[in-house]
């Protein structure tokens, strides 16, 4: 038996029938209502199989500015974050304005989408697009840095021109814009 695909979403046999799917397996994946797309559950079905997409998500996220030694609070203008993901990787963006901060130690963006991976070596990359009111040691500049397994970023300054790295003290206000991706 000979099967063609016939251009109208069916299959048709050799005897001319026509067969139609209304549904797809794709694991815990199902096609979308709207018939475009494939809907993933809300709880991953995680595969055995390095080369299965068993995740997909998008959505959006409320960064915080927390300091390492004590947490404080702050007083937020804008604190907005959209992430993606897929499989294992994590794509985010974010802004971030705020003032009156109370904590103290060193500036870190808390409450990630996700943990980062607990795998050394697998952090993911990170860009500082735009730092404002955010107190710098003279001629360094600031990159942010992911360490395993937290829900937080670290931002650290290095000086032009080679030398060493220091966290950025926490600062009681500033704005931050960050995007990048890491691996969970």
């Amino acid at each position: 038996m000979a099967i063609v695909l016939d251009g109208s979403n069916g299959i048709t046999t050799n005897s001319g029938t026509v067969i139609s799917a209304s549904t797809i397996g794709v694991g815990g994946a199902t096609p979308s209502t709207s018939g475009a797309g494939i809907t993933f559950p809300a709880t991953q079905s995680a595969s055995s199989d390095a080369n299965t997409l068993d995740d997909y998500e998008e959505g959006t996220w409320t960064p915080t500015i927390v300091g390492s030694t004590t947490a404080g609070t702050a007083s937020y203008t804008v604190a907005q974050g959209y992430y993606t993901k897929i499989g294992n990787r994590v794509f985010l963006q974010f802004y971030i304005n705020w003032s009156s901060g109370t904590g103290a130690g060193n500036l870190l963006v808390g409450n990630l989408p996700f943990t980062t991976s607990s795998s050394s070596n697998s952090q993911g990359g990170l860009t500082i697009t735009y730092i404002n009111n955010v107190a710098l040691t003279a001629s360094n500049y600031a990159y942010a840095l992911l360490q395993v397994n937290k829900t937080t970023i670290d931002i650290y300054q290095y000086p032009v021109g080679g030398g060493t790295t220091n966290p950025v003290a926490y600062d009681a206000g500033g704005e931050l814009v960050i995007s990048g991706q890491y691996f969970v």
